[in-house]
């Protein structure tokens, strides 16, 4: 019934599909354009009246095939012998519960980070002179992360829990892992190679003949990791003040939590996109095929000139030259 009512009393609502991060960012001018042309990307005409440049994109999501956890284990003690031992006897109780989840030795890394000494200031007063402030000893900061990792993403979960239980609390980042990148180069080389030749033959039949041109090419290749694909935002409904509320009144504003989504990089710009039904976060790896043609110079046909000259011959046999003059 209250979510009844506040639809009721609303005056305006976003779309259902619309989601708080965009109605957050409403003024964000978007292009809606279409995850797939309609029709071939248009070419390109350079200054030079002979060139026809083309460029095609390629995508490809990719889920991973393993992934790494990263847990930061911090521990502070007195002495270097007790501060270690509390850090390891952690890191045990760690790997003994992964191990309990079917986590292989092999798949835990133990990374030293930092081992510090730390300090304070003792305060000594002596008579007649000011309070002297002397830095001494206190003990030590140890801090090691812990490396994990899985294959199914569920595991997660009870890797996390099983951190918690040792008192490990910070997971530092998950890093996706996909198996053989270079195999996925290939397949979107091949593909935007074979879509480009479809793209000759399509001009060909209009009568652009690329395949007899002088070509250039240029390529280049990435991928964008999950991690490097979140975005931020926050998401509340605030009661907006005025001037003399505000002036009258001791303003207490609460923290608002901010949030994290993962925004993949769209398909609008791609030409070709293999695995475009992407629901989980994946590894998009991208490829782009900059084709330039050079047509040969077209021929200008020549036409030939020919120029009547007269001659007279004189009574000695010479040939002599006529200059006659027009309309005689």
């Amino acid at each position: 019934m209250l979510f009844l009512g506040f639809l009721l009393g609303a005056t305006s609502l976003p779309a259902q599909v619309m989601g708080n991060y965009q109605q957050q960012n409403n003024n964000t001018a978007i292009n809606y354009r279409a995850n797939f042309r309609g029709v071939q990307r248009a070419a390109t005409f350079l200054d030079a009246s002979n060139e026809v440049e083309i460029t095609i994109n390629a995508l490809s999501n990719q889920p991973a095939s393993s992934y790494v956890a990263v847990f930061s284990v911090f521990q502070a003690g007195k002495t270097v012998s007790s501060t270690n031992e509390q850090m390891n006897d952690r890191i045990s109780g760690v790997k003994t519960a992964l191990r309990s989840l079917g986590v292989p030795e092999a798949d835990i890394y133990i990374d030293m980070v930092n081992f510090l000494p730390t300090y304070a200031f003792a305060s000594e007063k002596k008579i007649f002179s000011r309070k002297t402030l002397t830095e001494v000893p206190t003990g030590f900061q140890l801090q090691k992360n812990i490396h994990v990792r899985y294959r199914d993403p569920a595991l997660l979960d009870q890797i996390v829990t099983a951190a918690a239980g040792q008192e490990v609390y910070d997971i530092i980042k998950v890093d996706y892992q996909v198996d053989r990148p270079q195999d996925i180069y290939t397949e979107l080389r091949q593909m935007t190679f074979a879509y480009l030749d479809t793209l000759t033959q399509i001009y060909s039949e209009q009568g652009i003949g690329l395949d007899s041109a002088y070509v250039i090419t240029a390529e280049n290749a990435w991928v964008a990791y999950p991690a490097d694909r979140y975005k931020s935002y926050t998401a509340f409904a605030a009661q907006q003040l005025t001037a003399q509320e505000r002036d009258e009144a001791v303003v207490d504003k609460i923290d608002k939590p901010t949030l994290r989504f993962y925004d993949p990089i769209p398909a609008n710009d791609y030409d070709l996109v293999i695995n475009p039904d992407l629901l989980a976060p994946a590894a998009q790896f991208s490829y782009s095929l900059k084709v330039r043609f050079v047509l040969p110079e077209r021929k200008i046909p020549t036409q030939k000139i020919y120029e009547q000259q007269y001659f007279m011959v004189t009574p000695d046999g010479k040939l002599v030259p006529l200059r006659l003059k027009e309309g005689e």
